[in-house]
């Protein structure tokens, strides 16, 4: 056997197994391994806001994997190229609905203090009208009948409770309107109470 002959041998084996070798398995590695560095852009978060379009993500990947494994990968190719979109409409989808529940949050607060502002004005009004009338019961002679001088007394230590709660709601609202104006509704009917106790023709006005 010649030199030659050997050489086309030993060189045959290598030849039938490139002949074997599929074109697509460098190509679908290379897709796989690029569509897992794309999926690094998928955070808890974008999980959190966008959950459908990373699940789809993950099952691509995971899918194609599998066919990579299978050697499959004419399929695994496919899968793959196909992720980096995925990943990017998974991304899009998060930052769009982080945007709409910023917005809802940002309504949902301005209605918030508009409520607390509207609550708020009004009990002033009624504490307004209150106040006036404890001084004149302070100031006369004779009280109506069913108020007593203690219940006048006590009367005005209410009103300053009730006063320095609106104080503590104020403050509240700045960070809190919905809990400042459940605060208001409270000390609304508190004031209703005490008007009612002194006989106070306007204490329908203060419900």
């Amino acid at each position: 056997m010649t030199n030659t002959s050997k050489l086309k041998l030993a060189v045959l084996p290598l030849l039938l197994t490139m002949a074997c070798t599929d074109a697509n398995k460098a190509p679908a590695e290379a897709a796989v391994t690029a569509a897992e560095s794309a999926g690094t852009a998928i955070t808890e978060e974008v999980a959190t806001y966008a959950p459908e379009q990373a699940k789809a993500f993950r099952d691509g990947l995971a899918s194609a994997k599998t066919a990579l494994a299978k050697q499959d990968y004419k399929t695994a190719r496919t899968t793959a190229e196909a992720l980096p979109t995925k990943v990017t409409q998974a991304v899009s989808a998060a930052a769009a609905k982080r945007e709409e529940l910023a917005k809802e949050s940002a309504q949902a607060a301005e209605s918030a203090k508009k409520a607390y502002q509207d609550r708020s004005s009004a009990l002033s009004k009624q504490l307004d009208g209150l106040k006036k009338h404890v001084a004149k019961l302070a100031k006369a002679k004779r009280l109506p009948k069913g108020v007593t001088k203690a219940a006048v007394s006590k009367a005005r230590e209410a009103l300053a409770a009730i006063e320095k709660g609106v104080a503590k709601a104020e403050a509240q609202a700045a960070s809190d309107a919905a809990a400042a104006t459940a605060a208001v509704e409270d000390l609304g009917r508190k004031a209703a109470e005490l008007a009612e106790s002194l006989k106070l023709k306007l204490q329908k006005k203060l419900k």
